[in-house]
């Protein structure tokens, strides 16, 4: 299991909440819900996404995933 918080995942700098998973996929799971509630412009952001970016996004936090520490 890892952890990680919504500013390291890309959220507002101010913002704290902590999302955990063990898969990258989980933690992107856990976070939208969080996203959606808590900053709607930004999870418009998101959908608004073309898949190219969005598989780009993916590739890059997969290696934020991998050095995150196991808890």
């Amino acid at each position: 299991m890892k952890q990680i918080t919504c500013a390291q995942m890309g959220g507002p700098a101010t913002c704290s909440t902590v999302f955990q998973g063990n898969t990258p996929e989980e933690i992107v799971q856990n976070a939208m819900k969080h996203v959606e509630e808590a900053h709607p412009d930004m999870a418009a952001s998101i959908k608004a996404m073309t898949p190219e970016e969005t598989s780009k996004w993916m590739e890059d936090f997969h290696k934020t995933f991998e050095a995150l520490p196991t808890m």
